[in-house]
Order: C-alpha cells, then sequence, then structure tokens
C-alpha cells in the first residue's frame, strides 16, 4: 500500500514589502500629525460631551474623521487580508490583531515563506481554559459598557437584565471557541453568509456539534431576553 505524499502547506498571499511599509507610515505618521495637531484630542472630546444636538461647529471635526480614515485604511485592509488567511485567527476571530502583527513582519523583518505557510496551516486546539477566558471577557463587556456608560439601568432589574445579556454572550463565546477545532467545512472567507453557515452543525466533526447547538440555543434566547428585559429594566428606570 502506498504512503500519500504529505500535504505540504500553501504560504500565504503576500502583497509587496512596499505597500506594507507605505501603510505604517501613512498610519503611524497620520495619527501623529492629528495629534500633534490637536484636531484628534478635539475630536474625542466632542464624544464626551452630553448629548444635547449636533456640535456647533462639526466642519472640523468631519474633516479629521475623514483624514482618521485615510490614514488607517491602507493598514487595515492589508492586515484584514493577511490575517485572514490565517487559519486559527480566522476561526478565533483574531485575525485582524494576527494580521497586523504579521503585516508588520512582512514589512520589516522579512520572515520565510516556509515558515509562515506552517504557521497559517495550523489548526486551533481544543482548549478549555482559553474557552473560559473568552466567556469572561465576553460576558464582561456588556455588563462594563452598559452600567458605566447608562447610569439609568443600575437598578435591580437593569442589573438583572444586564447581567443576563452578559452570560449569554459569554456562554456563545465559550461554545464557539470549543466547537472551533472540529470544524470540517470551512464557509469561504469572503462568504456574506459565513458566520450564518458556521452555525451548520454539518460542518463540524461529531464532537463538535454539540457546541454549535449550544450557541444556536444561545442565540435564539438572546432577543426574547434582551427585548422582553429591556422592556422591564425601562419601566423600573
Amino acid at each position: 500500500m502506498a504512503i500519500p505524499d504529505p500535504v505540504i502547506p500553501r504560504p500565504p498571499r503576500l502583497r509587496p514589502r512596499w505597500m506594507y511599509r507605505a501603510a505604517f507610515i501613512l498610519a503611524g505618521g497620520g495619527a501623529a500629525w492629528l495629534l500633534a495637531s490637536g484636531r484628534l484630542i478635539s475630536y474625542v472630546r466632542a464624544f464626551r460631551v452630553p448629548i444635547g444636538g449636533a456640535p456647533p461647529n462639526p466642519g472640523p471635526l468631519f474633516g479629521t474623521a475623514i483624514l482618521w480614515i485615510i490614514a488607517i485604511a491602507p493598514l487595515t485592509l492589508l492586515a484584514y487580508d493577511l490575517g485572514m488567511q490565517h487559519t486559527e485567527a480566522r476561526r478565533l476571530h483574531r485575525f485582524f490583531w494576527k494580521g497586523l502583527r504579521e503585516s508588520w513582519r512582512v514589512a520589516w523583518q522579512r520572515p520565510r515563506l516556509e515558515e509562515m505557510a506552517e504557521d497559517f496551516a495550523e489548526k486551533p486546539d481544543d482548549d478549555v481554559v482559553e474557552a473560559w477566558l473568552y466567556a469572561i471577557a465576553f460576558g464582561v463587556a456588556p455588563i462594563a459598557l452598559f452600567l458605566t456608560a447608562v447610569p439609568m439601568f443600575r437598578t435591580a432589574p437593569g442589573i438583572v437584565w444586564i447581567g443576563g445579556t452578559g452570560v449569554l454572550f459569554g456562554t456563545m463565546a465559550y461554545y464557539h471557541r470549543r466547537a472551533a477545532p472540529y470544524l470540517l467545512d470551512e464557509p469561504r472567507r469572503w462568504s456574506a453568509f459565513r458566520q450564518w453557515s458556521l452555525l451548520n452543525p454539518n460542518r463540524y466533526e461529531p464532537a463538535g456539534r454539540r457546541f454549535v447547538r449550544a450557541q444556536i440555543v444561545c442565540m435564539v434566547l438572546l432577543p426574547f431576553w434582551w427585548l422582553g428585559g429591556g422592556a422591564i429594566a425601562m419601566q423600573a428606570a
């Protein structure tokens, strides 16, 4: 019986090195200029003012937003393109930060394509501890956001409502992390229905299908909890 040849991972698709360098220079230079000119500070201060209508002179704020987008857009696109090619980062939704790191390496460190190919093809492991860290991070996020930014929800019904929402978000994050290593039939990276397709249990190994079903249950419960609990919390506020 012939032994099949080992599958050699394909290296990631890279853009010319000068594009990565130019993107970092543009992003860094643009941020430094906006900060030194005071435009970025004024832009941030405008959002700290209590909501009471449009600012008296929105023109400079709009111009600052446009300049900021122009400065970071090339680097954002390059990081997204490179990060989405990394199997582990793509499945765990860390593709942007991974792409940003790899873009820096391509721009300034000249990594070997063979090493990058092996790293980009590596799949995530079923790490229970990391799944719990995901659950804690995603569960605490809505609680910290809403109870800090919206004082009217700091009532007993409001805390229960936001807390329950955090529990559902954390649970979904936990089961998503547990299911990711068992994905067999991965949807296309640029598919508009990628996230919807990832909720199909038949795309996973049998060991990971129960985690996908648990995600679906939480996603069905979330809108009922959000709308029902929100109505009660608003009445008590």
